[in-house]
């Protein structure tokens, strides 16, 4: 590929990092037909994501993506404990075509999109990512979120003045990554098990509505997943986190007394007050049911 080609998909490359950033001001995970789709670059539909987990679109000599599903073959594929991505190769052929072309990444430290499904053809974005090992006789590659990979839009770019970022560097990157991915995950995953709606009152518009945890995130016992989780509109979700509302282990709403004693308008008494003894609603699938100790634990400091 001639200079000029690389310094076209180079262009393209940072163009696409852009376009994903936009779309993750309005919603964190990612439809894959979305991906799918691409964006539009010079009167070129740039593809984002495609059949296969290593994607190289039409024209470009490197992957622009690599993707890791909940549920794929591949059993490497994910972010490690030391904040590492391992990517299994595509299948037991090192020099397979999608090999090769994530080999060339490698070899030129070009930067990857890291798509990880959250849940069913929903996905969350990591980006720039830089490979940094290649192991082809164990089929897999190690990657690294790679802050240097944002600097300006590759003019002048030569792979062998590019400079890797500290491990510090690095490892801090994906930390603030790694929570950013799980507060998006929670969120995601909480929301769509209550069918986008608040479980207090109702209320089905995605931009209102909050996953609040149970247990709070700072609490050891905090954990991000979605028994530890509630869908609720933004008035309920603060009004559970500060006790003026409690669940009981039963899925039961309780008013504290503060509330039910007050009045003052119609938000209070249809927003708040009615809420008292009723049942909260829950997701269709019971393995995604609050789980009642979480709710004991919260409960306690409504009514201690």
């Amino acid at each position: 590929m001639y200079a000029a080609d690389m310094d076209w998909e180079r262009e393209v490359r940072f163009a696409a990092f852009k376009y994903l950033a936009d779309l993750e001001r309005f919603n964190s995970v990612i439809p894959g037909r979305v991906l799918a789709e691409g964006f539009m670059w010079q009167g070129k539909r740039i593809t984002l994501k495609g059949q296969t987990g290593i994607w190289t679109p039409s024209g470009f000599a490197c992957p622009i993506s690599i993707t890791s599903r909940t549920k794929g073959p591949y059993n490497l594929d994910g972010i490690g404990k030391d904040g590492t991505i391992i990517y299994a190769y595509r299948g037991t052929d090192p020099n397979q075509r999608d090999n090769r072309h994530m080999r060339q990444a490698f070899e030129t430290r070009t930067p990857l999109i890291f798509f990880k499904e959250v849940y069913t053809h929903h996905y969350q974005a990591i980006w720039p990512v830089l490979i940094i090992e290649d192991y082809p006789e164990q089929l897999y590659v190690r990657a690294v979120i790679e802050p240097a990979a944002y600097r300006g839009t590759y003019q002048n770019y030569s792979v062998d003045d590019f400079q890797l970022s500290s491990e510090d560097v690095r490892r801090y990157a994906m930390v603030e990554t790694r929570h950013r991915l799980h507060q998006n995950a929670f969120r995601e995953l909480v929301i769509h098990a209550y069918d986008e709606r608040c479980a207090l009152c109702n209320l089905h518009h995605r931009q209102l509505l909050d996953a609040a945890h149970i247990i709070p995130d700072a609490n050891d016992e905090g954990v991000p997943t979605v028994t530890n989780g509630l869908s609720l509109c933004k008035i309920h979700h603060a009004a559970f986190d500060h006790n003026f509302i409690g669940i009981d282990s039963n899925y039961t709403v309780h008013v504290s007394e503060e509330i039910l004693s007050e009045s003052d308008g119609p938000m209070l008494q249809y927003g708040l007050k009615e809420l008292h003894t009723k049942r909260i609603i829950l997701p269709k699938k019971k393995s995604d049911w609050p789980e009642r100790e979480y709710l004991d634990w919260k409960f306690q400091q409504f009514s201690g």
